[in-house]
């Protein structure tokens, strides 16, 4: 009788375990993934070469006549990750690398670079003359100095990285707090 209860038991236990439902991810990790999914890279460059490695010495996604395949600007890549000044992307089932020089992360996202603890981060201008805005939209009027005069920035000008806003960073520039499009600048360290 001890036997067959013991048995019994364990085939309860089983019965139990199999009818519980899957354990289901956590909202935090849920909405990890789906801010995950929504980003993307932007490619913001013409004939940019994606790379298999995150450096400019890299082989390059190319044809097999050996014609070096472009995502056209424009081109909303996946975001994968990034390394370096590079992007981690997807383009045509291809895993390959793009230079942040021609591209901007956009989406929603609530990971913030500033907050990694492998040291201080930098918004650099990719644009000629571009102008900075008091908010993080087109809607905000561009910065001006206390003069009125206004202010453009040359290509490759470094401001401070504080976060970021849609398709906007958010940066301090000569003591100010302003804002520039991604599609003119990029991160970096």
């Amino acid at each position: 009788m001890k036997k067959i209860m013991k048995s019994l038991a364990v085939v309860f236990a089983l019965c139990t375990l199999s009818a519980m439902p899957a354990q289901a991810k956590s909202p935090e990790m849920s909405q990890n993934t789906e801010l995950q999914q929504q980003r993307y890279v932007v490619v913001n460059g013409v004939n940019v070469r994606l790379r298999f490695e995150p450096n400019l010495n890299s082989s390059y996604l190319h044809y097999d006549n050996g014609t070096p395949r472009y995502a056209p600007k424009g081109t909303k890549l996946k975001y994968l990750g990034q390394k370096g000044d590079f992007y981690y992307v997807e383009y045509a089932g291809y895993k390959v690398y793009i230079s942040k020089q021609y591209s901007y992360l956009s989406g929603s996202s609530t990971s913030s670079a500033a907050t990694s603890s492998t040291g201080k981060y930098y918004v650099v201008v990719n644009g000629t003359n571009v102008r900075l805005r008091t908010g993080p939209s087109t809607n905000y009027p561009y910065f001006t100095w206390n003069d009125g005069s206004p202010c453009y920035l040359p290509k490759g000008s470094y401001l401070n990285y504080v976060g970021q806003a849609g398709d906007f960073y958010k940066c301090t520039y000569q003591g100010h707090t302003v804002y520039i499009s991604k599609k003119f600048s990029y991160i970096t360290k």
